[in-house]
């Protein structure tokens, strides 16, 4: 990336880093800070192409609120990378940015080769429309009107086939960031009424969920490629065909994962393997209050051609983490 579109892409980074994992927690944790739903899906699935492939909702504003977001945001060290984005964008991530929705499309692209091309992130909030534009014009972007949506994009220099990043403003208080065709195609879904609501595999999901301010929903086999497992590991996978992840963040986080194997016969083998690891945690678990407490929250249930694991991390395990956190920031003076 030159730098010459820093400032410009840093807009759609900072919001993608909000929306699946942030700080310390994320550091230590590989938690996403914050997602969250309502039983019928959020009002920005109506941007969501039909074809999305995996589909999570951030509710940045709840995580932010949280107990667990104020206990870890004093062991942050400081940013002025921070303060300059503030000050060249007008953007507070924390306190601008209510929820974020990102989507993964397969498209025509290769999603372990270019995963970056196949993504939709749609970030709702409070954006100063006309000064991100004029920073994305003073630094080699281009403006342009698409279905009567404000577009802004940098190309990719020296690449014949650049498709640079875009960031839309779909709604007052919405904006779409990803390259320019996911954004295009995130405003074609909205304008031609053709989403995720038709995508019945999907949103069947996406139904089933509670409450939660965390979640993610999609194909397994989509997954599996945006995390680049080995192809050894992933031969070695169970056959699952859908997955969705639920949770609630607050002074801890409560949760459940489920997995919807192709047969009952790949359905028990995941079971044996995920029985084989809640052994093995408790045996490591030992005498440690909040991981104990953690491990005996996991409890496996499901029949048929589902999985389901549910858990809870008690406000005990970050005290360990916070403690363990302040001891490497005295070791570090």
């Amino acid at each position: 990336m030159s730098k010459k579109t820093r400032y410009f892409l840093l807009v759609s980074g900072a919001i993608l880093i909000v929306g699946l994992g942030t700080g310390l927690v994320a550091s230590y944790l590989g938690l996403p800070v914050s997602l969250s739903s309502q039983a019928a899906g959020p009002a920005e699935l109506q941007y969501v192409p039909p074809d999305a492939a995996v589909v999570a909702y951030a509710n940045v504003r709840d995580v932010m609120n949280s107990e667990f977001r104020r206990r870890f945001r004093e062991l942050e060290p400081p940013s002025t990378d921070r303060d300059q984005f503030e000050q060249k964008t007008g953007l507070d991530i924390e306190r601008d940015i209510d929820s974020v929705v990102a989507a993964f499309m397969p498209g025509t692209d290769d999603l372990s080769a270019r995963p970056e091309r196949s993504a939709v992130v749609l970030a709702r909030g409070r954006f100063e429309a006309a000064r991100l534009e004029a920073l994305a014009l003073e630094h080699g972007g281009t403006a342009e009107d698409y279905k009567g949506k404000r577009l802004l994009t940098r190309l990719d220099s020296g690449k014949a086939d650049a498709d640079g990043m875009a960031v839309g403003f779909i709604e007052a208080d919405l904006v779409g960031l990803g390259s320019a065709e996911a954004v295009k195609r995130a405003i074609d879904a909205g304008a031609d009424h053709r989403n995720v609501a038709s995508n019945n595999d999907l949103m069947r999901l996406v139904a089933e969920l509670d409450n939660s301010n965390v979640w993610a929903v999609g194909r397994f086999d989509a997954l599996a490629r945006q995390a680049r497992l080995p192809s050894e590991v992933q031969a070695q996978l169970p056959t699952v065909t859908w997955f969705s992840a639920a949770g609630h963040v607050n002074g801890g986080v409560n949760g459940v994962f489920k997995a919807e194997a192709r047969d009952e016969a790949a359905a028990q083998n995941l079971r044996d393997v995920v029985r084989g690891f809640l052994a093995m945690a408790r045996l490591q678990a030992g005498s440690r209050p909040g991981m104990q407490q953690m491990v005996d929250s996991l409890q496996l249930t499901g029949e048929g051609t589902t999985v389901a694991l549910a858990f809870s991390i008690p406000s005990e395990f970050f005290d360990a983490l916070e403690a363990m956190a302040k001891q490497r920031q005295g070791n570090g003076r």
